[in-house]
């Protein structure tokens, strides 16, 4: 078949938006079906707006080297115009997955992801997430959300939006995973020139006063530097612009991982890494603990020797893989089924 996503990409702001639209494409690819991303806006107006953002005035020079790194990724990820949906002749479109059911965030208050499209164009979700969207928010906006509605079938990527569109759509939904936990590690990551000292990677968008000087004794005592990937923070070592697919190379290649992000939980769990996991948001907490690991969740209040302690375990690795292993199985199966049925 001929399958359109809508989705988020945009590896500028959000890595894990595009290393999820980039494990969902090559899913399908696998499965033999073409693959195109459904465009919400052009690539050039994303890039225009990292570069000619006027601060902080401190990140002009590695914006720009971040938008080198995504232009240099889009390559990967075809991608049409949402008016051409009918030319290009789709079979099905798929949403999802990422939070693209947020309506709290403006960019997503939009009717081309609650299933604006040709009548004729079947539709499903994968792995969508309303994030921790409102209810009064869907209630509000229900002229845009009532397009679910239309949708051949729901799986979705957590338990709030199960419950929330569930009810919208008046019928129970499937869980599924994030489609990152579908393809092997190594199919997610391509080669990056790490730092040459031994480092502690942070992943967060920010974290409370506590906390960083948690991170920084944690690294000084033990001789590291602590590299954060793509965003400043005037705490760390060292910020390091890279592709998406060579965020997981820069996990894969840390001694320690500190992370508070969806998709960064998900790369270093994948990668099976010393970690500790802030759950800045509800959707962290569900993912890992669906995956046997709600130990390695701290709280912003934690002491520092409750910190040491968690970053110190062994990474379970057995019990994440086989909770991975059965998610993925379940979750492609799902996937496979109902796409074989529109096929007939």
């Amino acid at each position: 078949m001929k399958i359109g996503i809508v989705t988020v990409y945009e590896g500028l702001t959000n890595l894990g938006s595009y290393l999820q639209a980039h494990a969902l494409q090559t899913v399908l690819q696998e499965m033999g079906h073409e693959v195109f991303f459904i465009e919400k806006e052009p690539t050039w107006k994303a890039v225009s707006r990292c570069v000619c953002r006027l601060n902080p005035k401190r990140e002009f020079l590695l914006r720009f080297q971040k938008c080198g790194k995504y232009l240099n990724a889009k390559r990967l990820l075809r991608s049409i115009p949402a008016e051409r949906m009918e030319q290009e002749n789709i079979d099905c479109l798929i949403y999802g997955s990422d939070e693209i059911w947020n309506m709290d965030n403006p960019y997503f208050k939009d009717p081309l992801f609650w299933g604006r499209a040709p009548e004729s164009i079947p539709k499903i979700g994968y792995a969508v997430s309303v994030g921790a969207m409102a209810e009064e928010t869907l209630a509000n906006h229900h002229d845009i959300a009532c397009g679910a509605q239309t949708f051949k079938e729901i799986l979705v990527r957590d338990m709030r939006t199960r419950d929330m569109i569930g009810r919208l759509v008046g019928r129970d939904l499937p869980l599924v995973c994030d489609p990152t936990f579908l393809l092997p590690v190594e199919k997610q990551q391509k080669p990056i020139k790490a730092p040459k000292e031994k480092y502690l990677l942070v992943y967060t968008y920010g974290v409370d006063k506590p906390m960083e000087e948690h991170i920084v004794r944690f690294a000084r005592e033990r001789g590291l530097r602590i590299v954060s990937p793509c965003f400043w923070h005037p705490w760390c070592d060292k910020v390091v612009e890279c592709e998406p697919l060579q965020f997981g190379t820069l996990i894969q290649q840390a001694e320690y991982v500190f992370t508070s992000t969806f998709h960064g939980a998900i790369f270093t769990m994948l990668n099976h890494k010393k970690c500790v996991i802030l759950p800045a948001r509800s959707k962290v907490r569900d993912v890992v603990e669906r995956m046997g690991l709600t130990s390695w969740l701290i709280s912003a209040d934690m002491s520092y020797e409750g910190f040491v302690e968690v970053m110190e375990r062994p990474f379970p690795k057995d019990v994440f893989e086989e909770n991975r292993q059965v998610s993925c199985r379940v979750s492609k199966t799902r996937l496979e089924e109902v796409l074989r049925c529109l096929e007939q």
